[in-house]
Parts: C-alpha cells; sequence; structure tokens
C-alpha cells in the first residue's frame, strides 16, 4: 500500500515573489490536489493577516482556502492559551491583526506577555524601549519569528530577528520563538493530517528557518533556488536539505504529482 505524504509550503520566495506568483506555481498546486496529497502553507509574515494573505494571492490569480494557511501570529495566540495567559501587549503593525488575539485582554499594563511581529520601518526607540521596560517587570517575550532578512519587491530588508535579539541581549532574557524554525509551527501544521512526519516535505527558500525547521520537525526538506536563495549561504551553512531544485515547478522530480 502505498503511504500518504503532505507538504508544508513555504509562501514568499516559493510561491510568490513581489506581486506575482513564480511561474509553474499554479500548475503545480493544481497538480497535487488532483494527486489528493494534502498541503498546507507556513509562513512567518506577521504584516498580513491571514484574509490578506489569501485575498493578495487570489489577486494574482491563486484560489486558496483560509484552512491552507497557517501563520506564526496563530501559533502565538495558541501558545499564550496553552500558557493560560490573560493579557498580552500586542505589537504588531496593523490594527485589525488583533482579530486573531480577541480572546486576550490587549493591554501595555502590567501584560503577562509580549507579543511582538514584524513592525518594519514602524520601529522606533520608544517602542522597543517600552517593550524592553515590560520584559524587565516579568512579561515574557513572544517573537512571532526571528528571521534575520527577507526579500521584498525593492529588494533584501531587515526583518525581525534583529530586534528581537536587541530585546534578549539588553534584557537578558531569551525570548519564545513562534515561527520557523521553530517546530511549533510546523507540528500545528500538520496536526490533523495522521501522516508520519518523515513522509512530510518542506518546501522553502530560506536554509535556516524552512530547511532548518525541517530538520528540527523531523520532515524532509526541499530547498528551491527563488525567493531569498543565495548560493553562499547554502554553502556555509552547517544545515544540508534532503533536496535542492530550481523551483516549486521542479517539485514533480521529488515528489510524483501525476
Amino acid at each position: 500500500m502505498k503511504k500518504q505524504k503532505g507538504i508544508l509550503f513555504d509562501l514568499d520566495g516559493v510561491i510568490f515573489q513581489g506581486n506575482r506568483l513564480i511561474p509553474g506555481a499554479k500548475k503545480t498546486l493544481q497538480l497535487i490536489r488532483e494527486a489528493d496529497i494534502p498541503f498546507r502553507f507556513i509562513t512567518n509574515t506577521t504584516r498580513m493577516t491571514k484574509k490578506s494573505l489569501i485575498d493578495m494571492l487570489y489577486s494574482m490569480g491563486l484560489s486558496i482556502n483560509s484552512h491552507e494557511i497557517f501563520a506564526a501570529p496563530h501559533a502565538a495566540a495558541e501558545y499564550c492559551k496553552i500558557n493560560n495567559y490573560k493579557s498580552i501587549a500586542l505589537i504588531v503593525p496593523k490594527k485589525n491583526m488583533e482579530e486573531d488575539f480577541k480572546d486576550f485582554n490587549l493591554t501595555y499594563n502590567n501584560p503577562e506577555a509580549v507579543v511582538l511581529g514584524d513592525m518594519g520601518n514602524l520601529f522606533t526607540f520608544e517602542i522597543l524601549n517600552k517593550i524592553f521596560e515590560l520584559i524587565l517587570n516579568g512579561a515574557e517575550l513572544i517573537a512571532m519569528h526571528k528571521n534575520k532578512y527577507w526579500n521584498s519587491s525593492s529588494g533584501i530588508k531587515l526583518d525581525l530577528g534583529a530586534f528581537v535579539s536587541a530585546l534578549e541581549f539588553s534584557s537578558g532574557k531569551k525570548a519564545v520563538v513562534m515561527g520557523k524554525p521553530n517546530p511549533y509551527l510546523f507540528n500545528l501544521a500538520i496536526h490533523s493530517w495522521n501522516i508520519s512526519k518523515d513522509l512530510i516535505y518542506v518546501v522553502g527558500d530560506d536554509i535556516e528557518s524552512d530547511i532548518g525547521g525541517a530538520c528540527n520537525s523531523g520532515m524532509k526538506s526541499i530547498l528551491v533556488k527563488t525567493g531569498k536563495f543565495i548560493e553562499e549561504n547554502l554553502a556555509s551553512s552547517s544545515i544540508k536539505p534532503d533536496y535542492i531544485i530550481n523551483s516549486i515547478n521542479d517539485l514533480n522530480k521529488i515528489i510524483k504529482l501525476k
């Protein structure tokens, strides 16, 4: 009997880049659906709500369902529930992201935790210093991810990880990191599949967050040479992918889709 496989995709750099789909993405996903292979998208993005992501992909010509996306903010909310936190300081770039945390009291007055997303150019000394003060007063720092950089349509940009590291250094306290490469997001995404982890393939463009996360989670890894892929990073990294392909268009070389 053929064993069931599953696939977890990174989004930015694998499915799309900038404001357009990567060639072959739509066709490959269609073949995966036809082959009845379960798949989901896992992303560290904290700049967009799930609905915004779905609308953006639809504008590029790709229709996906809300249950097919697992993002770092949802993992952070789940972590807070598991730890019975009632009050949190939510630091995110857009107010509509508060809907994912509607079960909590959102406050800066002695919160039990600070949940931090990427503020991009909205980061200021005042914001960082306020978070620093809350941590010193006992709040746990929960970072939605700790990416070093991301590849925007206008080039490589500094990401949340730099600010998380600064807060860790100054406070002397380690952040709890929800997003990739932490196994939490990967395990949450496959929770309902009942598929052995060694039959789950993670497809990503980031050697640390995607490929490293797959390794941390006991899953197979496929590195694509699109998005933020840099040959020098692969050569110098101790993390080694199970497979390397040029793009999602070549996924059929690893996983039989038809």
